[in-house]
């Protein structure tokens, strides 16, 4: 599937459109662009500490997002997250300047550790 064809996926024309690359058959980057194809952001990525959900995630949850790094507002934005200081829900995405964890009611899920920004 051509970047033509992969933009014409975004419905409306609306938010920016995330292609995860891959290295070695893991997760290498984030890759978000915007409905003309721009290129709004781009994270070289590696993944560690998968761990499996202890609890069963409830389905009507919205995500948050936590966090001061400098990357914390824009990348909350990109994937459509309120940012807050303090999660009042138990699914949450804590943006640092090294790594991106993903989180449910506590536990840690798994980790994206951050390599590269621009």
């Amino acid at each position: 599937m051509g970047m033509k064809e992969t933009l014409s996926l975004i419905e409306d024309g609306h938010g920016p459109l995330l292609i995860v690359g891959e290295y070695h058959g893991n997760p290498g980057s984030l890759i978000f662009h915007a409905p003309d194809g721009r290129e709004l952001l781009s994270i070289r990525i590696s993944v560690t500490a998968v761990s499996k959900l202890s609890k069963k995630r409830n389905q009507n949850v919205e995500p948050v997002a936590t966090g001061h790094a400098d990357i914390a507002p824009i990348l909350a934005k990109m994937v459509a997250m309120e940012l807050v200081d303090e999660p009042s829900s138990p699914l949450v995405l804590d943006i640092s300047n090294d790594h991106l964890t993903f989180l449910y009611d506590g536990q840690q899920l798994f980790r994206l550790n951050i390599k590269s920004i621009r």
